[in-house]
């Protein structure tokens, strides 16, 4: 594998040293190993590898006015038409015979039939997944064109220079709401790597991504809250649950993102729940925070480790502008869902600041405030947890003020309080000190005692 691996790329450095490209000026022309660039940058990023011409047309334009040749006619039509001569490149959906890519009639004809152009399969799939074949192959490309040195921000815009993509996180140049016809297509983008299994990760690094499609009996898709099942204990035949599940390998990874709070990518199978999951194929839709994970007796009776998992919103949060009084919010007894593209729990902001601005943003455990650039900052935590399943009330008698230290400890259940209110570190068995309490603000001891229970199961 590894000798046919660099045959291939010996193949394609070969192709490009072959570039016929016009060198009338007394300097070879740039528009074919641009575009070439602009192609390696969509296989890097896991973009899609035929583009339309109208939909190419824009992004090369701007990359050969801006790096092309002094004087030089920054047109993509040329460059779009002629690599289908160099072996590298695949030009999809032609009717009839190509014009002359220096002729006239060429770009009515590629406005008329709007072909879909980029790098051929194989090339595609080598520099996607070798990250040694593209630089080799960029290299090649600045060396014979461009006089040995890239211009400056050329490989950034072509997108082979930046940030390295770890795996974790949003997929550069993926969207939300891409549909991808099968694993293989998720594999390619990078947008969940392994060809079978539904987690991707590590017990060490945490979960990169996790598949939903229906293969669990136990598992729950409320659009922007996940109850998810892990992995291991069926039988490949029937996949029915026929052993106990172990914490590890993809349920390790899960715990792991719980504990660092990386977020998770999610994307839903066809065979999925109808109401939120695609016709087809496999969707990507955004990024989820592992808000909860506990092990349980699943539908057939054994033993399965259970993920909560709750969509992180698209648009940044804006943290509301601090006031000097508020009266009590009502909040809800009964969470509310609200019907949109999908069903979401309804948060109390309200509530969240009200509890923080009665501490004045101080934590109830330690007394810290923390001051940043933008102001003060406290985390508001439910004592017991919101949606499954807990299905706790978001009222303020059922929330804390706390630090983002004793926040973690506290939903860890590495803190619990007593009905006095003192606090005991479970990882020492000590009591540590008192929560603090103010009379605008008084906590409902069912809710300290519910998480009292809940950890002591756990």
């Amino acid at each position: 594998m590894r000798y046919l691996m660099a045959k291939h790329v010996d193949d394609v450095r070969s192709a490009v040293a072959r570039l016929h490209v016009d060198r009338s000026s007394g300097q070879p022309a740039r528009h074919q190993p641009i575009t070439l660039l602009w192609a390696m940058g969509r296989a890097a990023t896991g973009r899609t590898r035929l583009l339309p011409w109208k939909d190419a047309r824009p992004d090369l334009k701007r990359l050969l006015k801006k790096y092309g040749r002094p004087g030089s006619d920054p047109a993509p039509q040329y460059p779009f038409v002629a690599l289908q001569n160099s072996g590298l490149w695949q030009l999809d959906g032609v009717v009839g015979d190509v014009p002359a890519a220096r002729g006239s009639k060429l770009l009515p004809w590629l406005n008329a039939q709007n072909p879909r152009g980029g790098l051929e399969g194989w090339v595609y799939d080598l520099l996607s997944d070798d990250p040694e074949a593209r630089r080799l192959v960029a290299d090649d490309l600045v060396t014979l064109f461009f006089e040995g040195e890239a211009p400056q921000g050329l490989l950034e815009d072509a997108l082979l220079l930046g940030p390295v993509f770890d795996g974790f996180g949003p997929v550069p140049g993926v969207k939300e709401g891409t549909v991808f016809a099968n694993r293989a297509a998720l594999h390619h983008a990078q947008v969940h790597r392994p060809p079978q299994g539904g987690i991707c990760g590590t017990r060490e690094s945490g979960a990169e991504s996790i598949v939903v499609s229906g293969g669990y009996e136990d598992d729950e898709d409320l659009g922007d809250t996940i109850i998810y099942t892990g992995q291991g204990g069926r039988d490949e035949r029937t996949g029915q649950q026929v052993s106990d599940q172990q914490l590890t390998l993809g349920n390790a990874a899960l715990v792991t993102s719980r504990t660092t709070g990386r977020p998770v990518r999610v994307v839903r199978g066809a065979s999925g729940d109808p109401l939120h999951s695609p016709e087809s194929g496999y969707r990507y839709d955004g990024l989820y925070l592992v808000d909860d994970c506990w092990s349980e007796r699943g539908q057939s009776g054994y033993l399965v480790w259970r993920y909560r998992l709750v969509r992180l919103p698209s648009e940044p949060f804006l943290p509301a502008a601090p006031a000097p009084t508020l009266p009590v919010p009502v909040g809800r007894e009964t969470l509310t869902r609200v019907e949109a593209s999908i069903l979401r729990i309804v948060r109390s902001t309200a509530i969240a600041n009200y509890v923080k601005r009665a501490h004045d943003f101080c934590c109830q455990v330690c007394g810290i405030r923390l001051e940043t650039p933008t102001g003060a900052y406290a985390e508001a935590a439910h004592i017991r947890g919101l949606g499954r399943p807990h299905n706790g009330p978001d009222i303020a008698s059922n929330v804390l003020c706390l630090c983002p230290n004793h926040h973690t400890l506290f939903d860890f259940g590495m803190l619990t309080i007593a009905d006095d209110l003192a606090i005991t570190d479970r990882s020492t068995g000590q009591v540590i000190g008192r929560l603090h309490e103010v009379p605008t603000h008084q906590i409902e001891r069912r809710f300290l005692a519910y998480h009292r229970e809940h950890h002591a199961r756990a």
